[in-house]
């Protein structure tokens, strides 16, 4: 039995009517806690009733800290409205809503050096709360339960400047928060022209996606567009991705739709830098040496790092190409390479 609503067996339907039973006295905190809500939760943790209900607490308590059930009211500052390069347009073949998410446009430490942490985190939290809210106008609309999500994850255009320390960090805890508090609501993740550093950052986010989630990452290779029709219409599919939709102008990037962002100008800026937290710090006197082990994560990783500040002017750096025999595990790939 798959744990939804009409496919559970006897065990899975009692343990759900025990879940109602010991959660009762936070129900009313929970948006619209039917069985569908609830299943989510029970899923998530193999219908483990202690887990489960240890989960939807800490829920619980986020929602409260984040004050979820007011975030749609909510306003991010201007710079995450122009330059989050992250959109809700069209919708599956099934009716579930799509999710963008433009790699090329992100540019993550101007908005760091433009926003606070917590800005950037609510304004992500309240772009999966807006799916949500979606999910249950095309439930109303199509006259069926419509409970998950896909993503749609460009990564051309992929750079060194987004595996900026801060900002893969702030990447991992927001994967996380997905993970605790937003349960078996992705139904795909579709990553479309994923380039030769793909690898090293899904590596980086892996540690913090549930094996189910994984299971949901779906790689397309070169004939990406014609392979994305497969899951998603064409007139719900912006041109630029493959399908027919417009612009009422005629763009086919459906700018009105779809956020692409772009490199946050500097009049936006509200700090100069960030500061960057390091897990292992270590010193190194003149003439010393220290000896670091380091994970390659995939072929071809490049390794930087400052060098002295007598050898160099301040601030350049050096590369050095690590070569290595050996590739690092990631999800199935679909169609060509």
């Amino acid at each position: 039995m798959s744990g939804q609503v009409g496919d559970l067996n006897q065990s899975q339907e009692k343990t759900l009517a025990q879940f109602r039973e010991n959660i009762q006295d936070v129900l009313s905190a929970l948006p619209d806690p039917d069985d569908y809500f609830l299943l989510r939760w029970l899923r998530a943790r193999n219908f483990d009733l202690q887990n489960s209900e240890a989960m939807l607490r800490k829920h619980v308590e986020f929602r409260k800290q984040q004050d979820l059930d007011n975030i749609l009211a909510w306003q991010p500052p201007e710079v995450a409205r122009l330059y989050n390069a992250n959109s809700i347009c069209g919708h599956d073949r099934e009716g579930s809503p799509v999710w963008y998410h433009i790699i090329k446009g992100l540019d993550p430490k101007g908005l760091f050096l433009s926003a606070s942490k917590q800005e950037l985190y609510r304004d992500r939290l309240r772009s999966f709360e807006l799916l949500l809210r979606e999910c249950e106008r095309q439930s109303q609309e199509l006259g069926k339960k419509v409970g998950q999500v896909v993503a749609i994850c460009d990564f051309d255009g992929l750079g060194l400047r987004h595996l900026w320390k801060p900002g893969m960090d702030f990447a991992q805890e927001f994967f996380h928060a997905l993970e605790a508090n937003y349960p078996e609501i992705l139904k795909h993740f579709i990553v479309v022209r994923a380039p030769k550093l793909f690898p090293i950052v899904f590596n980086l986010i892996k540690p913090c996606l549930s094996e189910a989630t994984r299971k949901k990452v779906v790689i397309l290779g070169g004939n990406w567009k014609e392979e994305l029709l497969r899951f998603i219409s064409p007139d719900q599919l912006p041109v630029e991705f493959g399908g027919t939709m417009t612009d009422p102008d005629g763009n086919p990037k459906c700018l009105t739709k779809i956020n692409y962002g772009g490199e946050v100008p500097k009049a936006f800026y509200l700090r100069q830098q960030v500061r960057v937290q390091y897990e292992h710090t270590a010193p190194v006197g003149r003439g010393s040496s220290l000896q670091v082990e380091n994970e390659i994560l995939f072929p071809g990783c490049v390794l930087r790092c400052p060098e002295v500040r007598q050898h160099l002017q301040p601030g350049s750096f050096q590369t050095h190409q690590l070569q290595c025999g050996g590739s690092a595990p990631g999800p199935n790939r679909h169609g060509e390479d």
